[in-house]
């Protein structure tokens, strides 16, 4: 009567979600370094929580200059 409420904790399941995670914090780590931002707290959030990796992702790298199609008139002469 129950069966599609049965759930399968099968150590493939383990493993399958140990890998995702595990890839979600080595490419956060890379991410966050690549941007000069802390990989080591980067790489512990993005295994945490996956999703951090948008977050990261969308980071600019100190220094780095806003994109034309974000700049307003304002920004014409900020020092980036």
């Amino acid at each position: 009567m129950n069966d599609m409420l049965a759930l399968d904790f099968s150590n493939t399941g383990y493993i399958y979600m140990f890998l995702i995670w595990s890839v979600a914090g080595i490419i956060g780590a890379t991410f966050a370094y690549k941007k000069g931002r802390n990989p080591f707290f980067w790489g512990i959030l993005c295994l945490i929580i996956p999703m951090a990796l948008f977050a990261i992702g969308g980071m600019r790298a100190p220094g780095e200059p806003v994109p034309e199609r974000f700049r307003t008139d304002k920004d014409e002469n900020s020092p980036q």
